[in-house]
């Protein structure tokens, strides 16, 4: 049996690594197929978890195009091909029927609430798929009910799943003090961080205004820890710079050790305009961390205000005030702390994703299934907007 996984995500491709043994036990071959321009630096990690990858950049959708994307799906013979892309979506499935493969799944990793005429092919294409035999997954509650109201798609929830094996809360005292000195932290000061790429929708400017309203109320030295880089990078540098805040913040860029960071802060801050579902968060959540997030799709999945954590308006001011109660409160940040770790721990297992996803490619090791004991997370309120 077959897999072709079809997609431009790296979440999505950190994941299929994490998910390969249990797959491959399956008896399945695992194939990768590349459709951005380069075929990315993670290629030889897929590789060596066995998975065969291959590079055919999707430029257009011309017929020339097309036809030989149908004859490399009619060589190769796959069981299942599995979409990752929501570009390209309708043209992979349409081609992969064609071709005669017979399981066709594609999920949705956001919350693609689009309007007006995109909202409408968009939806014509899902409705399409559907006839084709396709079924969707959506990586979590809030990805489940967009395509719900906004496009009238079904889909399974499948949520997103991390390595919880690795992202774990300090394992004793010595492993914290040593991840704080490993970032030059002062003692008794609380640190705040956030991990992801700098962009618009991820919102980092929120945090730095936050910052500079705090600075001078609380009781404890702060610093920020800033992970990630992206197209706002600089602005966000400047920024800080402009707010005064140069020498409590530290840009540290992209980290491959992203777990010694967070064991060594106090608060996971994420104030997204939206989320599908952030696997920075299920990993900061998993190692038992205090969370302030926006009320916004993907985020409210995660974090349940006053329960596992603060879940607030989405405005500088009511972040900066849950900040604050965090930053005062060290016994409040432990309790919300575990509390997140129990909930990632009950809902958001690699095993019970796992196992749903295999029954739709048509397969599922009984096994699995016994110890896989899905349960639900808690359904998100739709947002009014």
């Amino acid at each position: 049996m077959h897999v072709l996984h079809a997609l431009r995500f790296s979440g999505a491709e950190v994941m299929l690594r994490l998910a390969a043994p249990t797959v491959n036990a399956q008896g399945y071959e695992q194939h990768m197929l590349a459709d951005g321009s380069e075929v990315g630096d993670y290629a030889d990690t897929l590789a060596a978890a066995g998975f065969r990858v291959h590079h055919r950049p999707f430029k257009n959708y011309s017929i020339g195009h097309l036809w030989q994307l149908y004859r490399f799906l009619r060589q190769q013979k796959f069981t299942v091909v599995h979409n990752h892309t929501e570009q390209n979506f309708f043209w992979y499935l349409l081609v992969a029927r064609l071709a005669g493969v017979p399981h066709l799944v594609s999920t949705v990793h956001n919350a693609f609430a689009f309007k007006g005429q995109v909202r409408m092919r968009r939806g014509l294409y899902r409705w399409i798929a559907r006839q084709l035999g396709a079924r969707f997954t959506a990586i979590g509650p809030s990805v489940a009910q967009v395509e719900e109201i906004t496009y009238y798609n079904p889909t399974t929830l499948v949520p997103n799943w991390l390595d919880e094996s690795y992202f774990v809360p300090a394992r004793n005292a010595e492993e914290r003090t040593a991840a704080r000195r490993h970032y030059q932290v002062p003692d008794g000061t609380v640190v705040l961080i956030s991990v992801g790429g700098c962009s618009a929708i991820k919102n980092h400017g929120a945090i730095l205004e936050a910052l500079a309203a705090l600075r001078s109320r609380v009781s404890s030295p702060l610093l920020y820890l800033h992970v990630g880089e992206g197209q706002t990078h600089l602005a966000e540098q400047k920024q800080a710079q402009e707010l005064g805040l140069s020498d409590i913040v530290r840009f540290v860029g992209q980290l491959h050790d992203v777990r010694t960071a967070l064991l060594a802060a106090d608060i996971y801050v994420m104030p997204s305009m939206f989320e599908g579902l952030s696997i920075s968060l299920l990993e900061a959540l998993s190692c038992g961390m205090a969370a302030a997030v926006y009320d916004n799709y993907g985020l409210r999945d995660l974090v349940q205000d006053g329960q596992t954590g603060r879940c607030v308006p989405p405005n500088p001011q009511a972040l900066t005030e849950a900040l604050y109660e965090l930053i005062e409160s060290p016994e409040l940040r432990i309790k919300y702390g575990a509390a997140a770790r129990q909930f990632i721990q009950k809902h958001y297992s690699m095993r019970d994703s796992l196992s749903k996803l295999l029954r739709l490619y048509g397969t599922a090791d009984p096994k699995l299934q016994e110890e896989a004991q899905p349960s639900a997370p808690p359904t998100a309120p739709i947002a009014s907007s």
